[in-house]
């Protein structure tokens, strides 16, 4: 993410190899899919095979418990709903909360099947279109980009939403971590960890020094960030019994509170003119 030639072999699983930046202590995957592969994997069937699969079946819960919290967290921010635009929005779950909340939403998102879903369920207009290709006059009090794990030059989307921002605006972002639990595991005991892993679409894994580093280099302060893993779900890959899982949701939590949880997700300020990071 720092454009650093300095890394580290640090894992190969299925055949593709993990560095970690000697600069700014990223996870990234050197060989990455070229970008007609990419494009026609998001605008055709086989992104909205997965998507039906993994996200849109479990949209009731997204929309009650998750996608409540976050906009929760979001609005805490501010004094009052304002402007949002969310990057890969997908079928506009988050979108939908945060109008209801009072947002201003708009969504971006490349995926046919998730825009059509958007407008259908919750009568969302999502821009069909890739980040890196959108231009728009409008400024937006807030920012989300929920996939930078899968962009090729994520410095370019991240620097990209801090245009886009008003003064003062919040950008809001997740994704897997490179300082968790699950990565050290992986390393001495390596297995297809599909969620966290996803061989050929996360080519990037976030570690809190290159949080610290987009902040510095491009203008931003950290307002809150925390981590919500499945690092032992996802290891043990096992239903226990309702005592056996209550201490395992307990362990994870603690994991959370140490920021060693497997997804980052990361509340950045963009600092005034003239102000301070």
């Amino acid at each position: 993410i720092c454009d650093s030639s300095n890394s580290t072999e640090e894992l190969v699983l299925d055949h593709i190899s993990y560095h970690r930046c000697e600069s700014c202590e990223c996870l990234y995957t050197p060989l990455m899919l070229k970008d007609e592969i990419l494009t026609e994997m998001y605008a055709s069937g086989v992104y909205q095979k997965y998507f039906q699969k993994l996200v849109n079946s479990s949209q009731k819960i997204r929309k009650e418990v998750l996608e409540q919290r976050k906009c929760e967290q979001l609005s805490s921010f501010f004094t009052s709903p304002g402007k949002l635009l969310d990057v890969a929005c997908g079928s506009g779950s988050f979108l939908s909360t945060c109008k209801e909340a009072g947002w201003e939403a708009e969504g971006l998102d490349p995926s046919e099947g998730a825009a059509k879903i958007a407008k259908e369920k919750y009568g969302i207009a999502v821009h069909r279109e890739y980040f890196e290709s959108f231009e728009t006059i409008q400024k937006y009090n807030a920012v989300s980009v929920l996939g930078l794990e899968h962009l090729q030059k994520p410095w370019m989307a991240i620097q990209k939403a801090h245009d886009l921002l008003e003064d003062d605006g919040i950008f809001y972002f997740e994704g897997p971590s490179a300082d968790c639990f699950l990565w050290e595991y992986l390393k001495q005991y390596p297995f297809a960890a599909t969620r966290y892993i996803e061989a050929g679409r996360h080519y990037l894994f976030f570690s809190r020094k290159c949080i610290d580093k987009m902040c510095d280099e491009i203008g931003f302060r950290i307002e809150f960030l925390e981590t919500n893993g499945l690092d032992f779900e996802t290891i043990l890959l096992e239903k226990f019994d309702p005592e056996t899982q209550e201490k395992i949701l307990n362990m994870q939590d603690i994991l959370n509170g140490m920021l060693l949880g497997d997804h980052y997700r990361v509340f950045l300020r963009k600092v005034s003119k003239g102000g301070s990071v």
